[in-house]
Order: C-alpha cells, then structure tokens, then sequence
C-alpha cells in the first residue's frame, strides 16, 4: 500500500513539474509581444538562431542575388516585416531550392534551408 502511495505522489508531483516548464505559445505577431525590437517594420530580417535569436541582419527588401559573405549559409529563423513576398534561394543568383514567406511572416528554417540562404528575392519566387 504505501509503494501505491508514494507511486501516485510521484506521480503527481513529475506532473505539475511537466505543466510548469512547458514552452509558452508561439507568438502569432513578434512585435507586438515584445519580442525582437531589433527588427525594424519595413524591413527583411535574417537571425542566426532560431525562433528569431541570435546575431541579426537587417536588410531592405529588394532583390539581393548573393546575401554577402558574412551572411551566407547562417540564418535559421526569419522574419519578413515588408509588404512583400520574400523568396529565400539556397544558391547565389536565385539559383537552388526556394521558399515563400508572406508579408510579416516568420519562419523557422529547417532542414533544407537551416544555414542555407544565399540569396533572396521579392514577389519573384519560382521564377
């Protein structure tokens, strides 16, 4: 009986340990939670750390056909804060796999694309 007991307050205490260091929700609007006031509006903005972390980049959105040295293969989240589509390229000259990202997007960018970008364009993706 007291194995029993002790089994269900262990239980009971692994739990609420479980519901206390659960992550918060994602943010649906970065600037407005506060998150990275780093990222001006108007801007395209390249983070070397996920979820929006790490070194910053902050560039106009116009067409850019080789992110430069420093920044290229290194971003792993973005945030598009233009009124724009934004293309990302993993090759130089708009070359390689695209992806979209929507006027004031975020994006995550895994697998392919995590440390991958080397260009970008904008309202030409795929073409």
């Amino acid at each position: 009986m007291k194995l029993t007991v002790k089994t269900a307050v262990l239980g009971a205490v692994l739990a609420s340990t479980a519901v206390l260091a659960a992550p918060g929700a994602a943010s649906a609007n970065p600037a407005k939670e506060g998150i990275v006031s780093s990222c001006r509006e108007g801007m395209v903005c390249f983070f070397d750390g996920h979820n929006l972390t790490g070194d910053i980049v902050q560039l106009y959105p116009v067409n850019t056909p080789y992110i430069g040295s420093v920044w290229n293969d290194r971003a792993s989240s973005v945030w598009n804060r233009s009124g724009d589509e934004l293309c990302i390229w993993t090759d130089a000259g708009y070359n390689g796999i695209f992806f979209p990202i929507a006027p004031g997007a975020t994006q995550e960018l895994m697998f392919l694309y995590d440390n991958a970008v080397s260009s970008f364009s904008i309202n030409q993706c795929g073409g």
